[in-house]
């Protein structure tokens, strides 16, 4: 028969934000405002009031939704003035509606979807926009944007602020306030950053999210629309990573963007209503009426729909069976656009299709249009591509089910087909595959016979199996277990050994119920834990997990006995203190343990039942039971403990009407525990846990504290991801700021204190001062920082606690395993920050006469201190007296060549475990002077005295070593008879050394000679490396004891050197034929006898060589030493001969 079914062509036309924006034939033609879209866009706008931070909006929706056609609604209410905007409703057919008409117009900056980078894809809309809207744009921020636009790696911060400057010009010189951004399909750019692994594409909305909130009166409002969350375009990434992408998410306001069924059937009745005269209108009418009261009696009639609409949408809907049109839109989604959409299928002539149906029956009739056409529809036009989808396994199951039943009767394949697309419809539209929706979608009858007949064929044949706890049938592909039986068992067993709280607490869902409120308030997300207890446990104390916020107490009472007696407990007047305590008591409790052993004993099956791991169809079959019960369980809890139950707060009842008054009852907790938190919101530190590069960033944020306070910005070039921790803490914060004299440094919060950082910075304060002359643990300050009522994320509290000692650098003082660290340094602080748990701290304070005794000590020792902000800077004073203490030589260190009083300086400086105590303590006893106390009487004239002294006392240390260094010098110099003058001096040894070095094999003698020729030659240094060969270590590194080995050994190797001068004189007027030459001497008290001799090979000489060896050996009991001493004599003897003869 000629094809009597057309759809309006604006159904079936996709949406392309920008062009369908400029394009006058399609801007809104035929656009149906429907309640969602006027819900969606009354949230968006009232981001426009003044005092609202919800500037940031992530739209949500399945393909096909409409979501690029409400952006092109959206940017036209947003772009026009007051009177255009309800001129352009009255268009639409909306009369009543909730939209302010008179916020301030904004100027659009569209950005379609692309596969490209979302920062670059951003400016060029910025671009497109000015040339629209603004075209005489200033040169500077034209410059600005160009340059940005062809920045190689252009940063997300800096794209943030140019869309925060070009709002605020547009408002300085234009007719609109600011910018709407809207970012159409952000799906596409998600996943090309995902594909790249570049961050910043990702950074760039939180950016854009945190400058949005605080944008003001010239406003910019980012709207995003994508059909899934963030975190889910990081298929392949990591845990920590789709964590990161899901916090950004959380920067914006999340809208989902789904019309209702009632919406989508109203949609599907208006694309094929005819525009015409209509030649069906009497089978219309008929079908109508019959199948309406039908449908009301199954329940099939969406609540939000009344008898006589839905009579008109079911006549309009002709021929589809209710049942396939309320199926429609659940399948849909299922199947996404790209593959089809509802409106392509309605218009489509593909086999199976609607059109296809009416256009081969007999002229005459026209088919009803059934589930069972449906899926030969999509079977056919999508093939193996069906099985790709999140529910593919089901439709697989399905197709496989259909082909074991060729050949048999067609009611028994439809019944099967009916069953199985309601399966994978799960529940939709409030039809199930129970009997007599099964009968009614086959044959318009709910009580036909012959269905029921049917439905028992394939369950005798084991093709579908009945679920109690549902009432439906569900395929079934066959099992050698009795899966019924053995649930029963374990529902028996688990109900003898569990009460229903522990039920719950082990099978339910206990996932933490974050307050959403108060954690985009602040900036530091809380959870509340669930705990599911009975009457008798709530009078126990339990100590709420670590990381999270308080706890939600679901009361489970066996009767009404103990509901009362809960509800008696919840608002005793000691739950005021318990601020962390939100308690539950439920509308009702009946069929919630037979829900939760239905869960329990399924869980139990799969984890524990050993024939299941052989058994595929059955293992398969106990999962999806497990996943349908535990669904059941959570629609059954939420209800039970949802909005109509009753919720106790503070000792007092607390009514709660829908779940955004539960959220504000969690925030108000949250509020109450952590009531001195402060605002702060930065996604790389806002956590207990950081990642990596977080960490790096955090580092370099601390050495620019440390080391570039004086600078604007800290000194932080560019935009890395420290500049963005910097802002959102040390600039907001105004921690880092300039003072009257323009001079930048890091100091208290201000009086205004934005991110309400005074009770933390007052909190430490108190700890310190609190532990008094005590040294605090530093795990112990970051834990009352994490604790309410402050509840600071561990990530955030090394930048506030470096912040506090850059601001009290001059009176706090570390210690590391337990040691005073006198001169904290860069390093120190990077373990600080891998391991505060290694280090201690204190303050170190000086009032009374110790201020006036640390004045004194600064002025001479450390003029500078006096100009610190912080007063007195005890540690600034101290620092050069421990640095010179620290910069001495070991010999300096240890020697007792010094005065008593300078050594007990030496003392007090090594042994101080603080300035304070060094300064009032251990310097003043070191003369003889009592400790300075606050109270203590010192006059002016004992100051200066011990100043004097200890002046003196740190001048005598200093000249330790160099004194030292000269009594080598002059010892060398007089030991080999060398000039006065040190370079000189090494100039002469040095020749001398060279005239004998041919002379002698005296290893040590080359070894002056080798520290003579490498040595410097200036006046010590060369003097140094000869003692340190003597004495075999460095001058430096001596103890007392090595200077009297020094006198002796150098006084030695002078002997031999002479010794060799003299060889190397007399040996040149030997005779040649000499074989050897060598010196002989005699030392005696009477002074040295000498002579250079060499040694003949003339018989005689050789002759008494031998007569003398042989009465040495003559001898041979006489000992070495005597026999030296004999021949020592005569030696001497000869010598004094020839002397006298000479």
């Amino acid at each position: 028969m000629p094809n009597l079914i057309s759809v309006a062509a604006r159904f079936t036309r996709s949406v392309h934000i920008r062009h369908d924006f400029r394009d006058l034939r399609h801007r809104l033609d035929g656009y149906i405002v429907t309640p969602l879209v006027l819900q969606t866009t009354a949230r968006i706008v009232g981001g426009l009031h003044p005092e609202s931070r919800e500037r940031a909006f992530s739209i949500t929706g399945p393909f096909g939704a409409g979501k690029s056609a409400f952006g092109v609604f959206l940017t036209h209410f947003l772009v026009r003035n007051s009177s255009s905007r309800r001129t352009l409703l009255r268009s639409l057919h909306v009369d009543e509606h909730p939209l302010p008409l008179d916020v301030p117009s904004l100027v659009p900056v569209l950005v379609p979807g692309n596969n490209s980078s979302l920062r670059r894809a951003l400016v060029q809309a910025l671009v497109d926009a000015l040339r629209t809207w603004h075209p005489n744009v200033s040169e500077q921020l034209s410059q600005h944007i160009a340059e940005a636009l062809h920045e190689p790696a252009l940063d997300p911060v800096q794209t943030a602020i140019l869309v925060e400057q070009t709002a605020q010009y547009l408002r300085a010189h234009s007719d609109y306030a600011g910018l709407v951004l809207i970012i159409d399909e952000l799906g596409q750019y998600l996943d090309y950053a995902a594909r790249h692994d570049d961050e910043r594409d990702l950074f760039v909305l939180q950016t854009l999210a945190e400058m949005a909130a605080r944008s003001g009166d010239a406003p910019v409002l980012v709207v995003t629309m994508l059909h899934q969350a963030f975190e889910h375009y990081t298929v392949y990434a990591g845990a920590q990573r789709r964590i990161e992408w899901a916090k950004v998410q959380g920067r914006f306001v999340d809208l989902a963007f789904q019309e209702p069924l009632s919406r989508m059937v109203r949609l599907i009745a208006a694309a094929l209503r005819p525009a015409g005269t209509d030649p069906l209108r009497e089978q219309r009418l008929q079908w109508a009426e019959r199948m309406v009261p039908l449908t009301e009696a199954l329940g099939l009639r969406p609540a939000e729909i009344g008898s006589h609409e839905w009579r008109q949408i079911v006549a309009d809907s002709f021929p589809l069976h209710p049942m396939t049109m309320l199926a429609l839109p659940g399948i849909v989604r299922q199947l996404a656009q790209n593959e089809r959409s509802l409106f392509a299928f309605l218009a489509s002539d593909e086999p199976w299709g609607l059109r296809d149906v009416t256009r081969q029956a007999p002229d005459g009739t026209v088919p009803i249009y059934r589930l069972s056409h449906l899926f030969n529809y999509v079977e056919t036009n999508l093939g193996a591509r069906l099985f790709a989808r999140s529910l593919g396994r089901r439709w697989a199951e399905l197709v496989e089910a259909r082909a074991d039943l060729t050949g048999v009767d067609p009611l028994l394949l439809d019944t099967l087909t009916v069953v199985g697309v309601l399966g994978v419809l799960e529940r939709a539209a409030g039809m199930r595959a129970c009997q007599s929706h099964v009968a009614f979608a086959l044959t318009d009858d709910p009580s036909d016979p012959t269905v029921a007949a049917a439905l028992a064929t394939l369950q005798k044949r084991q093709h579908i199996i009945y679920r109690r706890f549902r009432d439906s049938f569900v395929l079934w592909e066959g099992s050698d277990l009795d899966l019924e039986l053995l649930t029963q068992q374990a529902r028996r067993t688990l109900a003898e050994r569990y009460s229903l709280c522990q039920l719950l607490m082990r099978y339910a869902d206990t996932t933490p119920r974050i307050a959403y409120r108060h954690s985009y308030r602040t900036g530091a997300t809380r959870a509340f834990a669930v705990r599911y207890v009975d009457v008798q446990q709530l009078a126990d104390t339990m100590t709420v997990p670590a990381g999270l916020a308080g706890e939600l107490l679901c009361v489970v009472p066996s009767d009404e006995e103990e509901l009362s007696r809960a509800e008696h407990w919840a608002c005793h007047p000691d739950r005021r203190q318990e601020t962390a305590r939100i308690i539950v008591l439920p509308c009702h409790v009946h069929e919630m343990r037979e829900m939760a052993l239905d869960v329990a004993a399924l869980r139990i099956l799969t984890e524990e039942h050993e024939a299941l791991e052989h058994d595929r169809v059955a293992r398969r079959e106990i999962h999806s039971r497990l996943i349908e019960a535990e669904q059941i369980l959570r629609d059954t809890l939420a209800e039970a403990y949802g909005v109509q139950s009753r919720w106790f707060y503070g000792g007092q009842h607390v009514p709660v009407a829908n779940a955004r008054q539960i959220d504000d009852l969690l925030s108000k907790a949250a509020d109450e525990t952590y009531r001195l938190a402060p605002h702060i919101w930065n996604e790389l530190v806002g956590r207990d846990a950081i990642s990596s590069a977080a960490a790096k960033a955090r580092r370099n944020v601390v050495v620019a504290m440390l080391e570039q306070a004086d600078q604007a910005l800290l000194g932080i070039q560019g935009y890395p991801p420290e500049r963005a921790m910097y802002a959102s803490i040390l600039q907001r914060g105004g921690l880092h700021r300039q003072n009257e004299q323009g001079t930048w440094e890091i100091g208290p919060p201000p009086p205004s204190d934005p991110l309400r950082l005074l009770p933390v910075w007052h909190a430490i304060e108190a700890k310190l001062m609190e532990a008094g002359t005590q040294s605090l643990a530093l795990a112990a300050l970051y834990t009352l920082l994490q604790q309410p009522p402050y509840g600071i994320k561990a990530g955030i509290i090394p930048i506030l606690f470096v912040a506090f000692y850059v601001a009290r650098a001059g009176e706090m003082v570390f210690y590391e395993h337990g040691n005073y660290v006198p001169v904290p340094d860069m390093a120190m602080f990077e373990r600080l920050l891998a391991r505060p748990d290694y280090f201690a701290v204190r303050l170190c304070r000086a009032e009374g006469m110790r201020f006036v005794f640390y004045r004194q000590l600064a002025e001479t020792f450390a003029p500078q201190a006096l100009t610190h902000q912080v007063q007195p800077a005890l540690l600034a004073v101290a620092l050069p007296l421990l640095r010179t203490y620290h910069q001495l030589p070991a010999y300096s260190k240890q020697t007792k060549q010094l005065s008593p009083q300078t050594q007990a300086v030496r003392q007090a400086l090594r042994e101080a475990r603080a300035p304070d105590e060094l300064l009032f303590e251990l310097l003043p006893l070191a003369f003889d002077v009592p400790p300075v106390s606050e109270h203590a009487s010192v006059s002016l004239e004992q100051m200066h005295t011990f100043i004097e002294q200890l002046r003196q006392s740190m001048r005598e240390l200093q000249e330790a070593f160099p004194r030292l260094r000269r009594t080598l010098l002059a010892r060398t110099m007089r030991v080999f008879g060398l000039s006065d003058d040190g370079v000189v001096a090494h100039r002469e040894l040095l020749q001398r050394y060279q005239r004998i070095a041919a002379f002698t094999n005296d290893t040590q003698l080359h070894a002056l000679g080798a520290r003579l020729e490498t040595a410097v030659p200036d006046g010590e240094a060369w003097a140094l490396s000869v003692a340190a060969l003597v004495v075999k270590r460095p001058p430096d590194q001596w103890h007392d004891a090595d200077v009297p080995v020094f006198h002796a050994v150098i006084a030695d190797l002078a002997r031999r050197f002479h010794a060799a001068e003299e060889l190397s004189v007399t040996a040149p007027m030997l005779p040649s034929s000499s074989r050897e030459v060598m010196r002989v001497g005699i030392t005696n008290g009477n002074g040295e006898m000498s002579r250079v001799i060499h040694l003949s090979a003339q018989s005689d000489v050789q002759r008494l060589r031998s007569e003398v060896q042989a009465l040495l050996h003559r001898y041979a009991h006489l000992s070495t030493e005597q026999q030296l001493g004999a021949l020592a004599e005569v030696l001497q003897q000869l010598l004094l001969n020839e002397q006298q003869v000479a």
